[in-house]
């Protein structure tokens, strides 16, 4: 496992994972030494208005889609899955699959901060958060389709 050198954040008014498991707190390796993460394997990931912003020293590359548009990463033809590695999660949560909202719906989830709600190995559920805010440390499997996307690229 790889991750990225460069670290991302994804913004999205609204984000869905579809068919998401939670697999606990790892350890994954990286170039700046082990960091602590969420593993969340999701059928697809869906974000309405993504704004994706990538830091390289002072320089930042921002990817943007078209306003009311819809991105979705999918699991590929493989195992049929999306493998997410994240450093943190927040935002609202709108809807947990079926099973009850939690008193307290705007959240942030990290490794040092796991929700009740969030069960590792539990039943696969569609996730859906307004407001959302990813701090992914690394992604593997799965198409990326966008839609209308701007590209701005500028210091700092």
């Amino acid at each position: 496992m790889r991750p990225a050198r460069t670290p991302w954040t994804l913004h999205a008014d609204r984000l869905v994972l579809r068919a998401a498991t939670f697999h606990g707190t790892v350890t994954v390796p990286t170039a700046a030494g082990a960091r602590r993460a969420l593993k969340f394997t999701v059928r697809s990931l869906e974000a309405l208005d993504l704004d994706l912003t990538a830091r390289r020293g002072d320089a930042a590359i921002r990817l943007r889609t078209g306003p009311t548009t819809t991105s979705t990463l999918q699991g590929d033809s493989g195992n049929g899955v999306v493998t997410l590695y994240v450093r943190a999660l927040s935002g609202t949560i709108t809807a947990l699959g079926g099973a009850p909202l939690p008193g307290q719906r705007t959240v942030t989830i990290s490794p040092e901060a796991v929700p009740a709600w969030l069960v590792p190995v539990g039943p696969a559920r569609t996730i859906t958060f307004a407001d959302a805010t990813v701090s992914p440390l690394a992604q593997y499997g799965g198409n990326l389709s966008l839609t209308r996307m701007r590209w701005d690229s500028r210091p700092g």
